[in-house]
């Protein structure tokens, strides 16, 4: 293939490379950032790859396709309004898309999708703000998702370089359920698979991690992990661990629930979590359960992320038991 895969996958690929120009068209990554609270910080480019993303679904599916997304129109009119949607709309029709002002709000508004075990379309489009703020890695991150399970997952790495390159000019990993997984040049079609590292016990572990020190008690799971071998901490923001995963740059990606109300949100796992799948880890939540995109906008009833070779996985389950009370 020359140009991309046929059917949804080219639609998902269209998408995450719309939102991709999007945010390079924003230029400051600290353009208009909007605080929300505990959710964490939201930029001009976390708005603009959402519209970006949602006009190139709709423009291939039409307007009845559904979207459930992260960034809201409620959240934009409380904190910037009219104000933050020029700036959106222009990054948009930079990145090629016609777009204006009510596009933007019309946009938002299509993300608001409650999920369910009905075929929505998944989208983080801008993991790992903070990473991006500052300079490191996040991710545009674009699933399909039926009948409660990703079949479509596609992450946009746009500083991630290639297999053993953390910074680079860009990769798109992806995977179609069933079909293995994949990356690419973030701006061109040259797809090479790409597979988990064959674990076996008593191997270093390397463990992906958040670089915010808030994120998910990195220390308590790591040294949680060193049961199952010596642990290295690989330190990197948003979804790109799950590629760094699932293409054996690292060995874990372990995440714990702030407590056992919390659920994650579908977005911010759908993708991530079919393209290390495919690539040949086990991904669960903490206790082995497998994650369920049907329950909702989040993974209710799941406890944490556990993404690992099958090998390492089992050992790593076994090791978080007395984490979760």
């Amino acid at each position: 293939m020359t140009h991309g895969p046929g059917g949804h996958p080219a639609i998902g690929l269209d998408a995450v490379r719309a939102a991709m120009r999007a945010v390079a068209a924003v230029g400051d990554p600290s353009s208009m950032r909007i605080e929300k609270g505990a959710a964490g910080p939201a930029t001009v480019a976390d708005l603009a790859s959402q519209v970006a993303a949602t006009l190139e679904l709709r423009r291939a599916l039409g307007a009845g396709v559904r979207i459930v997304a992260e960034e809201s129109l409620e959240e934009l009119e409380r904190h910037g309004g009219a104000a933050l949607v020029a700036p959106v709309a222009a990054a948009v029709r930079a990145a090629g898309l016609e777009c204006g002002e009510d596009d933007v709000r019309d946009a938002l508004s299509a993300g608001a999708d409650p999920g369910g075990t009905h075929a929505h379309w998944a989208i983080d489009p801008l993991d790992g703000t903070k990473g991006y703020l500052r300079g490191g890695q996040f991710a545009i991150a674009i699933a399909l998702v039926e009948h409660g399970r990703p079949r479509i997952g596609l992450l946009g790495l746009p500083r991630l370089g290639a297999h053993g390159h953390a910074n680079g000019s860009g990769v798109i990993a992806g995977a179609i359920a069933g079909q293995g997984a994949w990356q690419t040049p973030a701006h061109d079609w040259a797809p090479t698979p790409i597979a988990c590292r064959a674990w076996a016990p008593g191997d270093p572990v390397r463990v992906a991690g958040s670089v915010e020190s808030g994120h998910s008690a990195g220390d308590a799971l790591e040294h949680a992990a060193a049961a199952a071998g010596p642990v290295h901490a690989v330190r990197v923001d948003s979804q790109a661990k799950y590629a760094l995963v699932a293409r054996g740059d690292a060995d874990a990606y372990l995440r714990l629930s702030p407590d056992a109300a919390y659920a994650e949100c579908n977005w911010d796992h759908a993708a991530g979590a079919l393209v290390a799948a495919e690539a040949g880890c086990t991904v669960t939540d903490a206790r082995g359960v497998p994650l369920d995109f049907g329950a909702g906008r989040r993974l209710f009833g799941a406890r944490g992320i556990v993404c690992a070779p099958a090998r390492l996985h089992a050992g790593l389950i076994e090791a978080l038991r007395p984490l979760l009370g």
